[in-house]
């Protein structure tokens, strides 16, 4: 449910039920309610890339479609990532096709890699995007990294990295 910009009312003017409930009901509604986009991985397989340029993590399950009112909103994500080689992982998002932060993204991380195995690290961002005009947006997440094979886990039964990671944007103006 959209919000409504609240009716300025007239001092004699008559309160109608359909007045109070496009702009009361409706309006607390949509404040209970926002838009919000939503994904948690429980995918057959963990994701993997190679590619030193941004690129989507997946196209599909973690691309996310929110109507908004125009305003602000929140996108978070959290997981758990490793390298074959020690070297860096990095996320962005994109909205509407654009990159979110530019440069090397939101976040980035040195994952070293030890003598007894690969190591995982934890990786997570809260971005407030500002200024989203009303309307339909798509946010995609986007990683690289500095050479070697990145892996996200994403809940595919791997040994020790059976981990579920969220993605999620949320209006919140």
């Amino acid at each position: 449910m959209a919000w409504t910009t609240p009716k300025t009312w007239n001092v004699d003017e008559l309160l109608t039920a359909a007045n109070l409930n496009t702009h009361l009901r409706d309006n607390l509604n949509a404040l209970k309610s926002p838009p919000t986009g939503h994904y948690e991985c429980n995918e057959t397989g963990d994701y993997t890339t190679t590619s030193t340029s941004f690129v989507d993590v997946d196209g599909t399950n973690l691309a996310l479609t929110c109507t908004t009112s125009g305003g602000d909103v929140l996108v978070h994500f959290h997981a758990s990532v490793m390298h074959t080689a020690s070297g860096r992982i990095c996320f962005d998002v994109t909205v509407d096709g654009n990159r979110v932060a530019g440069d090397d993204g939101m976040i980035g991380g040195y994952v070293p890699v030890s003598a007894s195995g690969f190591p995982m690290v934890q990786m997570t961002f809260t971005r407030l995007l500002t200024g989203l005009s009303a309307g339909e947006h798509s946010f995609k997440l986007q990683w690289k990294t500095s050479g070697a094979t990145a892996k996200l886990y994403a809940g595919a039964g791997t040994s020790w990295g059976d981990l579920h990671p969220q993605f999620w944007a949320r209006e919140v103006s």
